[in-house]
């Protein structure tokens, strides 16, 4: 999921020194790494559903797939080795059973020492000059180090960081402001900005008022197409900023907006599960589990899509490793999601709320 924050600037934002950045309409990344597949013909409409046989065989795959290509700095970067941290995290925070996060939890930790141990990590934190999305990154790397019980004393140095940077960009993307500063507030900082003000210049109180993005057709040009998927990661990313990828139920703020909220997820996920957009139909998907919402009709049908288009080699997609082509993010994401089907369907009750 942190992969996504790489794509879209939605305006001009500026770097740790001030300097403005030309960026492109709509969320956080490049648009240039992404390339919106067209739809899929709809052959087969009337497909069975896949068992839980045909689930735990296509998780198998994509967790072997995942061990026989790990993320390392010279294939994916620190990035893409944080991915791999979120989703040990997810299934951690998601799963009921004690074993499994016990053993979820201690492979979460083993990885975080990893990544914090690695010279490039500290040459991350100190470097001078960084991109917002950087800010972003560091301060989840913090979360989940202390999250996996690791003490790291450059959490200071990171908090302080993006704080400062959170007030030298008071113009840039809202949903990048708003994740960093929900996610420095998980660590126990205050962000230093409004966040009821932050919250409501969101995409998710865009699509409470009414204004959600557009679902464009098919046939509307790839470059519609590709804006409204950025809208969706937009969407993604506040989601899981909001309730930790699934440590806290929602916040009352997001639990008065939920209904609104829930039927875009609807909508949204069987249109990019029809564009054939495996990645971000995944993470629509593991956004609505972590709204509680019954995993039923459109996403089980994005269940039975995301199975169907696993490749024999446990991938998803033709691409290769590296990080532009993302790969590997794909799989992390598609496999995470049909683990999410499987295990942890349910959700969280209100009220409910998980502490490590």
């Amino acid at each position: 999921m942190t992969a996504d924050l790489e794509r879209v600037r939605k305006s001009p934002c500026v770097a740790a020194r001030g300097n403005r950045r030309a960026g492109l309409p709509h969320f956080l990344f490049l648009l240039a790494v992404m390339v919106m597949p067209l739809p899929a013909a709809d052959n087969n409409p009337v497909a069975p559903p896949p068992t839980a046989a045909d689930i735990d065989a296509a998780i198998a795959r994509g967790t072997a797939w995942l061990a026989q290509h790990p993320a390392s700095v010279s294939d994916g970067g620190l990035p893409d080795m944080l991915d791999e941290g979120v989703g040990y995290y997810v299934r951690r925070n998601l799963s009921r059973d004690d074993a499994e996060r016990a053993r979820l939890a201690a492979q979460l930790q083993a990885h975080m020492m990893r990544l914090a141990n690695l010279p490039e990590f500290e040459q991350w934190v100190f470097r001078g000059r960084k991109k917002l999305t950087d800010y972003y990154h560091l301060v989840l790397a913090a979360h989940l180090l202390k999250a996996a019980a690791e003490s790291d004393d450059r959490q200071e140095q990171i908090s302080a960081q993006a704080r400062a940077v959170l007030r030298l960009v008071p113009h840039c993307d809202p949903t990048k402001r708003l994740t960093i500063a929900l996610f420095l507030q998980h660590l126990g900082v205050d962000p230093g900005i409004s966040l009821p003000a932050a919250l409501m210049n969101s995409r998710i109180e865009r699509i409470a008022q009414g204004r959600a993005p557009l679902l464009p057709p098919p046939e509307a040009p790839v470059e519609l197409r590709s804006a409204a998927s950025l809208e969706q990661y937009a969407l993604v990313h506040e989601i899981v900023a909001l309730t930790d990828f699934g440590r806290l139920p929602a916040p009352p703020w997001l639990a008065q907006r939920r209904d609104a909220v829930v039927r875009y997820l609807g909508e949204a996920v069987a249109w990019a599960a029809a564009a054939g957009n495996f990645d971000l139909t995944a993470e629509l998907l593991i956004c609505a589990r972590l709204l509680h919402e019954p995993l039923t009709g459109n996403y089980r049908d994005a269940v039975l899509a995301i199975t169907a288009g696993q490749r024999d080699d446990g991938s998803w997609g033709s691409q290769p490793t590296r990080r532009e082509n993302r790969q590997r993010h794909t799989v992390l994401t598609a496999t995470t999601a049909l683990w999410v089907y499987r295990y942890a369907p349910a959700g969280l009750q209100a009220g409910d709320q998980v502490v490590y």
